[in-house]
């Protein structure tokens, strides 16, 4: 008998990587997972180690192999977090480690970008607005400070890339992995020879440019004989993550909305090319190219979402966290006890200055309007109603441009209560459907495998076995009309405190 074809998602992010093995109906066969670290070398510095990543992808690749799936292994596809280079020498040796989206060094490279060519020439060649977080900023810091590191370097590649490379030996990097940098011209699909020459930045040491679901090659011989893995497996270009999350949520259309709810928020919108105006490029907004042709993907979004409710429990609830069980977390008792209603009392969700939404807001958290009578149990519903407010402002963000949202699915840690998910559709005037499978990113690369195996002629088609919606949260009229009043107010001191952050 013919054994069921198994694809492997690789999905490797900042705080771990995660394998696992679905068939061709989308249904996990198996899954394994290895954590590691950030590093923080010095104050303001957040570090990746490519070394430590590639070792622990290599155990949950071998963790997979010894696993009786009782299925044929015949692809495998990786996502991975963006804009994060590594950097190789001739012998393939890692020189540098990767500098995270959180890393605080050097702000002043955007305003070098900005003398050069232009902020807003760059967002049209790239689809990105300034953020001092790309792939080109972090460069233009190394130039000053890391030249004899970028003098070593024989091949730059993004961590997508990176594990690809060391799984086929290929070097392959997907559209919207390499939409990241600040360096692809988002449009042409290519790698910006005015970039690079404006710069100084050698293009042909980055890899090449393919579309999502390319195959690329069997994984090499050697790594096959060190994790037990056939040496047919066949390696296919994934994506960024955050275009994963968005094809796992079987979001194909245009208007349809990923809501990630992690530790950050990302807010992805699929945008069909016609849509696309010149009052787009008036928006702070990032352009990137999805994995369905003729398709954008619009992301936005908060990025201290979940570390939010993270950063409370822990300062607010400990009490709480001694008498958690198995079947009932802190976060299930805090649900339990919040409070109706938060009256005046406001959050502003701003635990970093990194302000993924508006670069020049250097504003932190607060809590505004407390009295006498505040109560823990107020402060976690003025939480959740702020984390609430600020989606709210980054999909007006997208209406403005006439790029409105139809359908909003929501994946994530956050999405499993119920407590905080009916408020989000309150308070956005927007139903919300929470996502059935639990690791959307996953799904999606092995969607990618089986549509480049033939199984699938399209994504859409695809994602009608792959993907099923567990609840629908809708919005009630009454309570929406509340929170229409209550989010002016909140919008006026989202624009107080930036103010106020400035000078200071």
């Amino acid at each position: 008998m013919k054994k069921t074809a198994g694809y492997i998602g690789l999905d490797v992010g900042s705080s771990g990587c995660k394998a696992a093995v679905l068939d061709q109906k989308g249904n996990i066969l198996t899954e394994k997972r290895r954590e590691y670290s950030f590093e923080y070398p010095a104050k303001g510095r957040v570090e990746l180690n490519p070394v430590t990543v590639w070792n622990c992808v290599k155990e949950v690749l071998a963790d997979i192999a010894q696993e009786n799936c009782d299925c044929e292994l015949r692809m495998i596809a990786v996502s991975s977090i963006g804009e994060s280079m590594v950097m190789v020498d001739e012998a393939d040796n890692v020189l540098y480690n990767g500098i995270m989206y959180l890393d605080e060094r050097g702000p002043e490279t955007v305003r070098q970008v900005d003398e050069c060519i232009g902020t807003d020439e760059m967002h049209r060649i790239t689809g990105l607005p300034p953020r001092m977080f790309y792939s080109l900023n972090r460069l233009l810091w190394m130039q000053k400070h890391e030249l004899q590191i970028l003098e070593k370097t024989a091949h730059y590649f993004l961590f997508e890339d990176y594990i690809t490379f060391m799984l086929s030996g290929q070097k392959m990097v997907s559209q919207s992995t390499a939409s990241k940098t600040w360096m692809m011209d988002v449009k042409k699909l290519e790698w910006s020879e005015k970039i690079g020459n404006t710069f100084h930045v050698p293009l042909e040491r980055f890899s090449k440019i393919v579309q999502i679901g390319t195959i690329v090659g069997n994984i090499r011989p050697e790594l096959a004989k060190e994790t037990g893995l056939p040496e047919t497996v066949q390696v296919v270009v994934g994506c960024h993550d955050q275009c994963a999350a968005t094809l796992g949520a079987g979001c194909t259309t245009g208007g349809d909305v990923a809501a990630g709810e992690g530790s950050t928020e990302s807010l992805n919108l699929v945008v069909d090319q016609d849509r696309l105006t010149d009052d787009f490029w008036n928006l702070d907004v990032c352009l990137e190219p999805y994995i369905v042709p003729g398709t954008y993907m619009v992301p936005v979004g908060q990025h201290t979402h979940g570390t939010s409710l993270r950063w409370f429990a822990n300062q607010f609830a400990k009490d709480l966290k001694s008498v958690q069980t198995s079947a009932k977390s802190v976060y299930d008792m805090l649900n339990e006890i919040c409070a109706e209603d938060a009256g005046e009392v406001f959050f502003l969700p701003y635990l970093t200055r990194v302000n993924l939404m508006d670069a020049e807001n250097r504003s932190l958290g607060v809590f505004l309007g407390m009295e006498v009578g505040t109560t823990r149990e107020i402060l976690y519903r003025a939480l959740l109603e702020g984390l609430s407010f600020e989606t709210r402002f980054c999909l007006e963000i997208m209406e403005s441009s006439n790029l409105p949202v139809e359908r909003l699915v929501a994946a994530g840690g956050c999405s499993k209560s119920d407590l905080f998910m009916q408020l989000k559709a309150d308070i956005l005037g927007c139903d919300v459907s929470i996502l059935k499978n639990t690791d959307a990113g996953i799904s999606a690369l092995a969607m990618i495998c089986a549509v480049a195996d033939g199984v699938y002629s399209s994504y859409k088609e695809a994602a009608e076995q792959f993907i099923s919606i567990s609840k629908k949260h809708y919005t009630r009229d009454e309570q929406h009309a509340v929170y229409d009043e209550k989010y002016k107010k909140y919008k006026m001191i989202r624009e107080t405190m930036k103010q106020l952050y400035t000078q200071i």
